[in-house]
């Protein structure tokens, strides 16, 4: 991927899906890469939502010289949180769990575009910002002979006001899940000690991040952004979420993304109410009413998304 800078075309649409963590960014993105109009990053690329990134480096709480070290020695390429010091060497030797920007282009590309980001931001940072992302990744839409690109990071929708500011055109979307699932899907991927160690733990990671992303979402604009419930794509109300997706994006129903949504994308896949397992019946109980307080405290608030968790939650399967 390292095409001429004349290929890229002006208009270059952007689409950006993110939620808490383990609620479903990954299978919304790869649903919609089956449309003709998406090519997908397949990583997180993190840089433009993450801490030191570009929201952190437009509010100037972020100089540009610490913005451009990390992207060099963190997002470009990274190990896996959690990983021991032991295991390092072995999973870098054989070539696993090991992320970052370099899995998607080469250094000299990556390069290019980190000199003239640095080149250009005194003239203009919001436009150094718009086309390091560009030069960084709209590679990948040109490569698939596709119109539009999608981005997966879970901080995005926290960091939705600077992508408005930064993408006026582009959209969002912010996938929810329960929180009991995502929470306890949390606990068995545990990777830094600060993370959940059980369910109830869990319930409470998931709050706080919704908590981070409604004091992204009370800033971001109303019509750029679209809320969907993994629970409801793959087993509730599916035909209606499904189309609100394509509402909200404006583009007609494929037959590849169809296929893909009646196949790939169900209760079994997305291991819904998985955070029963290894829990008494007494222990179920207590957890779903932790569950349920948080609901309410969340409606309580006026969360964007606390109508469309308590639908999910009153059509859950017996």
């Amino acid at each position: 991927m390292n095409p001429d800078d004349s290929t890229i075309t002006r208009k270059r649409p952007l689409l950006f899906i993110g939620g808490t963590g383990r609620s479903g960014t990954h299978v919304l993105s790869a649903l919609l890469e089956n449309h003709s109009r998406y090519a997908r990053v397949p990583i997180e690329a993190r840089f433009h939502v993450n801490p030191v990134g570009f929201p952190d480096l437009l509010a100037g709480e972020a100089t540009p010289r610490q913005f451009v070290y990390k992207l060099q020695k963190f997002w470009w390429r990274r190990i896996r949180a959690g990983e021991v010091a032991p295991v390092i060497a072995q999973r870098l030797a054989m070539g696993r769990k090991v992320r970052g920007l370099h899995k998607v282009m080469s250094r000299e590309q990556f390069d290019r575009a980190v000199a003239r980001f640095e080149a250009s931001h005194g003239d203009g940072l919001e436009a150094a910002c718009r086309e390091l992302y560009y030069d960084l990744l709209w590679p990948i839409a040109i490569e698939a002979g596709k119109p539009e690109l999608i981005e997966m990071s879970c901080f995005t929708i926290a960091a939705g006001p600077t992508l408005n500011r930064i993408f006026p055109d582009a959209k969002l979307i912010h996938i929810v899940r329960d929180g009991r699932d995502a929470g306890s899907s949390k606990v068995a991927k545990r990777q830094k000690r600060d993370h959940p160690k059980d369910g109830w733990e869990g319930v409470r990671w998931w709050e706080g991040r919704l908590r981070k992303i409604e004091s992204g979402v009370r800033e971001t604009r109303p019509e750029s952004l679209h809320v969907v419930s993994l629970d409801e794509l793959v087993a509730g109300r599916r035909e209606a979420s499904y189309q609100g997706v394509l509402r909200f994006l404006e583009i007609a129903d494929e037959p590849a993304m169809r296929n893909y949504f009646e196949s790939e994308m169900n209760a079994g896949a997305a291991h819904k109410e998985r955070w029963r397992s290894g829990l008494t019946e007494g222990q179920q109980a207590s957890l779903e009413a932790t569950y349920v307080e948080t609901l309410g405290r969340l409606e309580a608030e006026g969360f964007h998304c606390a109508s469309i968790l308590r639908g999910a939650y009153e059509h859950r399967p017996a």
